[in-house]
């Protein structure tokens, strides 16, 4: 008779697990909270393109398993152009040159402070942050004459940016712990479509295959030693499933909340539950009739510019926002795009307590009231931008994601790892060798491997991992294999 599995959470780990498993012969149950599989992999049709709410990038284009699918799938990866306008404190726009050279250092600084936290980790201070380091280098490069006070301003200002990648605010991700975060090596690209493709590839096995519940709540895990070690999970429905092991593919934001529902919770897996931190990442899109801050041509040669890939606000002096709280802003832009993918959409990234301020402000509001609200909060921003004039370059649509709002997303977006952590690297191989005594384990971006977390990749690959340890123990692979 073939073991029975039981996968909590039909995501992308959950499903490749799945996958590996129905491939090894075993019988696999996934239950899944939400009435969809995807998990923080989901789409919107609420603008003139369909829209990924959840992952939009993929990191990166080295060896990477969602590259394949990608290319298997025919999904288009976009590579961005380093191609920027930066908006001062006082709301100016800073000269071109300027603020792709900022950008530019920006990114060799923290190549350095990656190499830092790689090679001296185990003597670090847990209280350094990553900022503390933006401005070490930045007062070195003051000092050797390399830049001036008035670029030192805007290299700290768009310093702020790594927030947008950890979900919190840069003074909060640890330096001691940087190398955790580092992901796969090669160029980071976008998915200038959408992940339905991939998620479809991903599912496709697991749908044909394995027996999935949707809007499946699970109430409690409990390994029972008196039922023949047997892990009997309970959904708050009061249907009891009885498995020989359980795959725990669930956020760690969820985790965190409901530990009480996994019996027994070993200590280590506690610890690591409640020290590994959860980024607040959220996105706000905004489509325009025109892409209205494009120069297709350079006056100077009549030759077509390169389009505009990002844009950074420093924390500003205007704005609903203000300097009172430090936020500052970031958008990618969708007129960067190759036809057919090009739009004239601006998507804003929002972290930390920003994402919370805005997501508390449009909960549970109508359209038109929350496109009221956010454009209250966002018109002073895009509004300096080049070649903005009121009448001509006003919105049609605002699209808003509310991950802080969503349970079973665990009330947040991915993975971080912030000051004063003292063991991260083990916490995280806590989670990922799970509870294999007790036929429990976990996957999920938390548990990937060190080039993967906060990815798809890792969660892909965490699956993978689990899926393969759990085969080897009932039917273990020959070392030439």
């Amino acid at each position: 008779m073939a073991p029975k599995v039981g996968i909590i959470g039909a995501g992308v780990s959950g499903l490749r697990c799945a996958a590996i498993l129905l491939e090894n012969g075993f019988e696999v149950t996934i239950l899944e909270a939400r009435d969809r599989i995807g998990g923080r992999i989901t789409q919107s049709d609420g603008l003139s393109r369909r829209m990924d709410l959840g992952a939009n990038w993929i990191h990166s284009t080295g060896h990477n398993p969602i590259v394949d699918l990608a290319k298997r799938t025919a999904t288009p990866l976009h590579l961005w152009e380093q191609n920027t306008i930066l908006v001062d404190q006082q709301g100016q726009l800073v000269a071109g040159d300027l603020a792709n050279q900022t950008l530019e250092r920006i990114w060799d600084t923290l190549e350095k402070a990656v190499h830092h936290s790689t090679v001296n980790s185990s003597t670090m201070d847990t209280s350094k942050s990553l900022y503390d380091f933006f401005n070490d280098d930045c007062q070195r490069l003051v000092q050797q004459g390399i830049i001036l006070t008035d670029e030192a301003n805007l290299f700290l200002g768009m310093a702020h940016m790594w927030g947008a990648y950890v979900g919190d605010r840069v003074e909060r991700q640890s330096l001691k712990f940087l190398f955790l975060v580092d992901c796969i090596g090669g160029d980071d690209c976008f998915v200038a479509s959408s992940y339905e493709k991939i998620m479809s590839a991903i599912a496709k096995a697991p749908l044909a295959r394995a027996k999935v519940y949707l809007e499946s709540v699970v109430s409690s895990v409990r390994h029972d030693a008196a039922e023949q070690e047997k892990v009997l999970v309970t959904t708050v429905a009061g249907i009891v499933h009885s498995f020989d092991e359980v795959v725990l593919t669930i956020p760690l934001g969820w985790l965190k909340c409901h530990k009480d529902r996994i019996y027994p919770l070993e200590s280590n897996i506690i610890d690591a539950i409640d020290s590994i931190s959860y980024g607040r990442l959220e996105k706000v899109f905004i489509e325009f009739s025109f892409a209205f801050w494009e120069t297709r041509e350079d006056p100077t040669d009549g030759q077509c510019c390169k389009p505009i890939s990002f844009m950074h606000w420093l924390s500003p002096g205007y704005g609903p926002l203000g300097n009172s709280k430090d936020w500052r802003l970031e958008a990618v832009s969708f007129a960067a795009f190759p036809e057919p993918h090009r739009r004239p959409i601006l998507l804003f990234y929002t972290y930390g307590d920003c994402s919370t301020y805005i997501t508390n402000l449009i909960h549970g509001l109508d359209t038109d009231a929350r496109a009221r609200v956010l454009e209250s909060i966002f018109e002073p921003y895009y509004a300096r931008l080049p070649n903005y004039d009121k009448r001509r370059c006003a919105p049609l649509n605002f699209l808003a994601t509310e991950w802080c709002k969503d349970e079973f997303a665990g009330y947040g977006s991915y993975s971080n790892f912030q000051v004063g952590m003292r063991d991260a690297a083990n916490n995280v191989k806590a989670l990922r060798h799970g509870m294999p005594k007790s036929h429990i384990y976990f996957a999920g971006e938390h548990t990937a491997p060190f080039d993967g977390l906060g990815t798809v990749a890792g969660a892909y690959t965490s699956g993978e991992d689990v899926a393969h340890r759990i085969a080897d123990k009932y039917s273990p692979r020959s070392t030439s294999e």
